[in-house]
């Protein structure tokens, strides 16, 4: 009887911290998504940029960012339609960045986005 008690004690033990350890991970994980931005970094030197320039691009990610949330939570539209109309408002997004941009600066956003981009590849293979 002892001996039953305490293998069910251990167990629960076991299992009660193994549930535990299991959440920790999502923890940081959100918390390092909220402190690493995602998207340009508006702040980077190499850009120069003015206060005006980061002031119209921040309003404009924050509009783009409302508009995507609107596009994926619209049930009447299926997965395709969604698709193209995230599409659509990308293309339109950049127009949009590249009449904010002088063109080298637009030249040094793409490449740095393209930097970015080759990296999260590279780390997705890697995983």
């Amino acid at each position: 009887m002892k001996k039953t008690i305490l293998i069910v004690a251990i167990v629960s033990l076991f299992s009660t911290s193994a549930t535990f350890a299991q959440d920790a991970p999502k923890k940081e994980k959100a918390e390092r998504s909220m402190n690493n931005r995602r998207g340009p970094n508006w702040d980077d030197p190499d850009l120069n940029l003015t206060k005006d320039q980061k002031d119209k691009l921040k309003a404009l990610g924050e509009e783009n960012m409302k508009q995507m949330k609107a596009i994926r939570e619209d049930n009447a539209l299926n997965n395709d339609q969604k698709r193209e109309k995230m599409k659509a408002l990308r293309a339109t997004q950049k127009e949009a960045r590249e009449k904010i941009l002088t063109k080298e600066q637009a030249e040094k956003m793409e490449a740095k986005m393209k930097e970015r981009r080759e990296r999260g590849r590279n780390k997705q293979a890697q995983q």
